[in-house]
């Protein structure tokens, strides 16, 4: 028995998808995307989005956005073919089962405790036989395709493979330890004329291993009680059951931190907010309209916003029941950037409505009468406070949308410091200012704590291996190519090309300059 493993990061190997020609990308706690506009980002972010979307399963159905829900692969509502598995395999799974029995019934097991205070790695028979149930699944789900299409609004996921390229187009996904190894399994997408191609694929790697007491608490309560009760003549449905309910755990193991939820808080957040019931009142409109007279074309948004306006219209300003220091920092944001605090209120029909009261005011103010910098922390703040858990993907595109320098750099140390909650954050730049106010707390990592004294907010730092910078290159003929970018010390940021914009500029003041005084 081991110790289980801690938060995991992955990676995600795409080729040929939207404008990007090839990728191959290690999302971590604090993942960044730079480059050229239209080089591929936010498109690349929304592929993140899906994939969390897909095998979370159950983000399109959040009736209010605070509600958790584990992670439920939905293997146990998977047809079950008669044939599916032999009497040999039915005895296999059983008989080991029963061996591994006394490993889960563990004190902390049974008293509610920690689910996972230890892993046991399973048998090659037994993988097999999970390898074949992930399998399976991914035939009969079916719903990445829709899924893809819905989030970037399209009609089909062929729109989204690139038209100039020769090759074959997807993507993959490998989950890894904390360690950094890769796990055994991991999923191969091909987008075909047919339609979304998925399956699991296995290499070799570490052996694949299953949480005792998580795996304890998915069995039925009746198993749990006294798992010794099962009858011989129910040997197979109860193998059956077993397999799936292993396939649910390995598949939640695995697929982690993917199975995660994901927040997407798109650009342009300051216009939505202002505007989200402009957004619901038309939506209504023209489906009311459509219900009486000749068909109304409802303009077609993509899922990623489609589901930040329906995070914001079923907002019901619930608490969160665990506190972390992730409502630390949405505290300090309202503190050290907005100087006011950010409220939900709601209407005679209980729709939600969003106010800022500054510092020192007794009344508040409409959002859409609050600066832009306002609006577009706002979101920010509300998702840390009311959504958000540890553990979750926040993504935020263009952080420093409307803010000054000087706040660009304070916000990039309130992420860093939800990072060190617990929240995993993924955003996309073009500030230079960002870049190197991160560097600036990687470099702060490797200073002990005993010499930081006298350093603004002393005790925000990232490790190296936390955070992963990658660079949209959109140069390359058959598309944007994307490398990882890694901190110059020399230079005291990740170089992404905004120094030659600097010297192109001061060049070009030059020649200005030179011709002037030349007369």
């Amino acid at each position: 028995m081991t110790a289980s493993s801690g938060p995991k990061s992955f990676e995600i190997t795409v080729s040929n998808f939207g404008p990007i020609a090839r990728a191959e990308i290690d999302l971590r706690p604090m993942t960044v995307f730079v480059g050229p506009s239209n080089a591929g980002k936010s498109y690349m972010a929304s592929l993140i989005y899906v994939l969390h979307s897909f095998f979370k399963g159950d983000l399109r159905s959040i009736s209010y956005p605070h509600a958790r829900r584990g992670p439920s692969f939905g293997f146990r509502k998977m047809p079950r073919e008669e044939s599916f598995l032999s009497e040999s395999e039915n005895n296999l799974i059983f008989e080991w089962f029963m061996e591994v029995i006394p490993g889960m019934l563990t004190e902390e097991a049974l008293g509610g405790g920690a689910l996972d205070d230890g892993t046991i790695e399973l048998p090659l028979a037994i993988e097999e036989l999970v390898s074949s149930v992930l399998d399976r699944f991914f035939d009969w789900n079916g719903n990445l395709e829709s899924e893809l299409a819905r989030c970037y609004g399209v009609s089909s996921s062929q729109e989204l493979v690139r038209h100039s390229s020769d090759g074959s187009a997807g993507f993959s996904l490998r989950s890894k330890t904390s360690s950094n190894q890769l796990e055994r399994y991991g999923c191969d997408v091909s987008l075909t004329e047919r339609g979304v191609d998925i399956g699991a694929t296995m290499q070799s790697a570490r052996p694949l291993s299953i949480g005792l007491n998580s795996t304890f608490r998915r069995l039925p309560l009746r198993w749990q009680m006294n798992p010794y009760l099962v009858r011989d003549d129910d040997r197979g449905g109860a193998a059956l059951s077993l397999l799936l309910i292993l396939s649910e755990e390995v598949a939640s193991r695995v697929f982690d931190p993917v199975s995660r939820p994901a927040f997407f808080l798109p650009a342009d957040r300051a216009g939505i907010m202002h505007a989200h019931r402009m957004y619901v009142r038309s939506v209504v409109a023209d489906a009311s309209r459509k219900s009486s007279g000749p068909d109304v074309t409802i303009p077609l948004i993509s899922g990623v916003l489609g589901d930040f306006l329906e995070q914001l219209v079923a907002f019901d300003g619930a608490p969160q029941k665990d506190f972390g220091n992730h409502l630390v920092v949405a505290h300090n944001l309202e503190r050290q950037l907005l100087k006011g605090n950010i409220h939900v209120g709601f209407s005679d029909i209980d729709y939600p409505i969003f106010t800022y009261t500054p510092s020192g005011w007794r009344k508040d103010l409409p959002l859409m009468n609050a600066s832009s910098m306002v609006s577009e922390l706002a979101p920010v703040v509300l998702y840390l406070r009311y959504v958000v858990q540890p553990g979750d993907l926040l993504i935020i595109e263009e952080p420093e949308a409307h803010l000054h320098p000087e706040m660009q750099a304070l916000f990039t140390r309130q992420l860093v410091a939800a990072v060190q909650s617990g929240i995993r954050i993924l955003i996309t730049t073009h500030s230079e200012w960002i870049l190197e106010e991160l560097a600036n707390l990687v470099r702060l990592s490797e200073l002990p704590k005993e010499r930081r004294e006298g350093i603004t907010d002393e005790d925000i730092a990232l490790s190296p291996d936390q955070l992963g910078a990658w660079f949209f290159d959109p140069s390359a003929r058959e598309g944007s190519v994307v490398k990882e970018i890694a901190l110059d010390v020399e230079s005291a940021t990740f170089p992404a090309g905004f120094g030659l914009i600097t010297e192109s500029l001061y060049n070009r003041w030059v020649e200005i300059s030179t011709r002037i005084q030349e007369g």
